[in-house]
Parts: C-alpha cells; sequence; structure tokens
C-alpha cells in the first residue's frame, strides 16, 4: 500500500510582487492569482515598497513591466537596480521591444528573464514559470526516506501552518539524531529544494534497496531528480531571451540523459511500478505539466515489452511537448483538461502545429538532441491510418518510440480526468484505456497493442 504525504499546507508568505503602473498587466497577473491563490503585493513604484521592506526582499517573484512611454534603455537601468535590490527573487520584465541581451548575460543575471507580450497574455508560459517558481521549487519527500544517525547531504525542510512558512530543521552535513528526527515528525510532511534533488537520489540509493517499498522510494526519488533536471533545461529552452551558454545547456542535457539512462534500469525489475511512477511527487505545478510522466509512462512500457529504446522514448517524451507552452493559452488549457478530441477546428490548427515547433526550440536553444530522439519527437502525433500530423508519415517510417509516448499521453490524461471523475484503480484505467484503443482503428497497429498488452497490466 502507497504511502499516504501528509497535507500540504505551505504558502509563501510573499509569492508575487508586482511593480507596475499598467493595468493589463494588473488583470493578467490578478487572473493567475485568482486561479491558483498567490500571495500577492502590488506596488506602483520601487519608493512604495520602503514599507515592509524585509517581507518584499524575499519575494519569490518580481513581475516589472516596461510602461507605455518607458525606453528600453530606462527599463534596462531599472532591471539593473532590482537585480542588485533583491538579490533572492526571480523577475520576470515584461517589455514591448527588444532589450539588449548583452546588458542581461552572465551569472548575476541568471535570475532574469525577459518575457515578451505574447508569453505574457497568450500562451501558458508564464503561469508555468510563476508555478515552477512559487510552487515547485521544493519537492515533498516521505518522513520514512531519512535514517537516525546518518549524515545528510541534503538540507530538510518542514511546513509552518502558523505563519505560512518554511523552515530548515536538519542541515546539509549533520548528523541526524535520533531526537531531532522524532521531533521533526511532529512538525508535519519535509521538504528538499530541488536543487539538491540530485543528492537525494544518492542518500536514498545508499540506504534502500531494489526491493519492495525500497524500490518504489528509489524510482519516486529518481523521478524527483530527472524532474528538477528537465525543470531547470525547460526554463532556458521556452524563453528566446533566456540565456545561457552552450556548455551550460550541454551539461544539463548530459546530466538528464545519465538519469534517465540510470533510471531505465531500475525499471527492469519484476516489480509492478506502475504505482510507484503514479505517487512521484505531488504540488500544484503537476497536474499542469504532464510531461515528466508522460515520458517515464512510455519509458515503462517500452522496457516492460521489450519494444523500442526505452532512453530515447522517454527523452522524447520529456521534449515533444516543449511547443505547446506556445499555442494559445486556452487551447493547452482545454487540451490538458479534456484531450485533443475536445478541440474545435481552428483549435487544432494551432495544436497540431506543437511537434515542429517543439523539434525547432530545441535546435535554437542548441539543446544535443540525437537525431533518433528528433524523429520521435516530430512523429508523436502520427496514426498507423497515415492520417496523423504534422506529416502524414507512412507508418512503417515512424519510430515505434512515438506510439509509446501517444499512448503514455492517454494514460496520463486518464490519471488526469477518468481516475478522479469516477474513482477508478490506475490498473483498472490502463486496461480500460487498452481495450478502447483496441476497438478503435486507425491510432496504433494491432501488433503494437498486444506486444505492449502485458506491460500494462
Amino acid at each position: 500500500m502507497a504511502e499516504k504525504r501528509p497535507a500540504i499546507f505551505f504558502r509563501q508568505k510573499l509569492e508575487l510582487l508586482l511593480l507596475s503602473q499598467r493595468e493589463d498587466v494588473l488583470s493578467r497577473v490578478r487572473s493567475l492569482i485568482s486561479t491558483h491563490g498567490f500571495t500577492f503585493r502590488h506596488v506602483l513604484a520601487l519608493d512604495d515598497v520602503k514599507n515592509r521592506p524585509f517581507e518584499t526582499q524575499r519575494a519569490v517573484v518580481i513581475v516589472v513591466a516596461q510602461e507605455e512611454s518607458e525606453h528600453i534603455g530606462a527599463f534596462s537601468e531599472r532591471i539593473l537596480g532590482l537585480v542588485e535590490r533583491f538579490p533572492l527573487s526571480t523577475i520576470f520584465t515584461l517589455t514591448h521591444e527588444a532589450p539588449d541581451k548583452n546588458k542581461f548575460s552572465g551569472p548575476k543575471f541568471s535570475r532574469v528573464i525577459l518575457i515578451t507580450p505574447l508569453d505574457f497574455f497568450q500562451n501558458f508560459k508564464f503561469e508555468y514559470m510563476l508555478l515552477l517558481k512559487c510552487r515547485a521549487q521544493f519537492f515533498d519527500i516521505l518522513p520514512t526516506d531519512l535514517f537516525s544517525m546518518t549524515t545528510l547531504p541534503f538540507t530538510v525542510f518542514v511546513r509552518m501552518p502558523a505563519n505560512q512558512r518554511i523552515m530548515g530543521v536538519a542541515f546539509r552535513g549533520v548528523i541526524l539524531s535520533d531526537s531531532k528526527y522524532q521531533k521533526m515528525l511532529t512538525k508535519g510532511g519535509f521538504l528538499i529544494q530541488g536543487a539538491e534533488a540530485q543528492v537525494y537520489l544518492e542518500y536514498i540509493s545508499t540506504y534502500f534497496d531494489l526491493s519492495g517499498m525500497s524500490l518504489r522510494k528509489r524510482v519516486r526519488a529518481h523521478f524527483t531528480a530527472i524532474a528538477a533536471l528537465w525543470a531547470e533545461l525547460s526554463e532556458v529552452t521556452l524563453f528566446e531571451f533566456k540565456t545561457a551558454t552552450d556548455t551550460e545547456i550541454n551539461s544539463i542535457y548530459e546530466q538528464l540523459v545519465k538519469s534517465v539512462q540510470v533510471f531505465v534500469e531500475t525499471m527492469k525489475s519484476e516489480e509492478n511500478l506502475w504505482d510507484a511512477l503514479l505517487e512521484s511527487m505531488d504540488n500544484d505545478l503537476f497536474n499542469k505539466w504532464r510531461s515528466p510522466w508522460v515520458g517515464a509512462y512510455a519509458a515503462y512500457i517500452s522496457q516492460k515489452s521489450g519494444v523500442g529504446n526505452p532512453v530515447d522514448a522517454f527523452l522524447a517524451g520529456l521534449l515533444c511537448d516543449v511547443g505547446l507552452f506556445d499555442i494559445p493559452n486556452e487551447t493547452y488549457q482545454l487540451f490538458l483538461k479534456s484531450g485533443e478530441s475536445a478541440l474545435d477546428p481552428q483549435q487544432m490548427d494551432e495544436y497540431r502545429k506543437h511537434p515542429m515547433m517543439s523539434l525547432n526550440r530545441c535546435l535554437f536553444k542548441k539543446i544535443p538532441v540525437s537525431e533518433q530522439v528528433k524523429a520521435i519527437m516530430v512523429c508523436v502525433h502520427e496514426r498507423a491510418d497515415e492520417r496523423g500530423f504534422p506529416s502524414q508519415t507512412p507508418f512503417d517510417m515512424v519510430p515505434v518510440e512515438a506510439s509509446l509516448i501517444r499512448f503514455g499521453e492517454l494514460i496520463d490524461l486518464g490519471t488526469r480526468t477518468t481516475m478522479h471523475e469516477k474513482s477508478i484503480g490506475f490498473r483498472y484505467l490502463r486496461e480500460k484505456i487498452w481495450d478502447e484503443v483496441k476497438t478503435k482503428s486507425g491510432n496504433f497497429t494491432p501488433g503494437f497493442l498486444e506486444k505492449i498488452s502485458e506491460s500494462l497490466l
């Protein structure tokens, strides 16, 4: 039986500080506050921050907009001042003309994200980044993931509902005494920073073996580490003006590939790991961020059925959704909620563009994706009856990993819709999806469905 995580009570004291006089910017931010309940403060000018300065200096995200009559040079100087004044915040800068990127290069400006009106007002990117920065910087872990009298290679935090803050209680490098551990258990759920997901994985791998509940812990830890790396890479990939050197991008991607390779080795166990994949992580962002689960489901089916390359399936599953962030937000949200069958003809036209947009983004950011993964990315929505998109590719030329990802997408949609609406189990859902696609000609070949059938049990 799965271990139950404590309920999440935490909200950062100040998640979003808006520094702008523009009504259109305020309206957009307020709509997201209404949806997600971000703690929020709005000031018209920097001088207004003098009241409660400690609170504002700890703001997770600051949104600052170029005013209608403000020259880009003056706006750039404002940003330079904000970087110095707010050393802990991610700063979103909304411009209506192209800034000089050279002014924002270097490690000092890694916290600055230059965002266009299209990305701010019309697609999902700004909402995604707010959720990522405000709600997914800390990943929840289970209390039983820790052992007394071990040296912690990461800092453990607890939620403090009384004052709505997260507090570090066991710091990196300390030996966790039994008395300390017992006191921590009285405080509720434990969290780690996403940046320490890799050392958390190493800790789990040291103290837990490859059987039973221990194996499930390893799977969750692997998944968390991969999601943290992918979040880091996605931030650079999604924005035209987000800068990173080729060396930095190569390094992140190489770490991602190695992590996926080790994860796939873990999947070779004879134990059923489907529920462990489903249970990995619990956070406000993850019901709108499907690609880690789609990639994991595709890789697991590949590994258990012997169909295709599970590493390529996982990597392509992560990358093939990048273009969805560029389509109109209404289309993206409807697709996530109800699937592509709910889209009207115009929305479907917008949605059909995303495979090539995903590939182009990866190429533009010089992500060192293999030729095999590129071919899979653009074929995920090709069908056995050759009526798919974007190219109606002859199906004997479609990589089998593309079909695995497409099936993983169906499972992911089912977990976010059918499972919750009808309160059915995960195994029943997988079998139900397999039965449904078997009776609908065109999406998959009968031979493919037969090969993967046993992996779904």
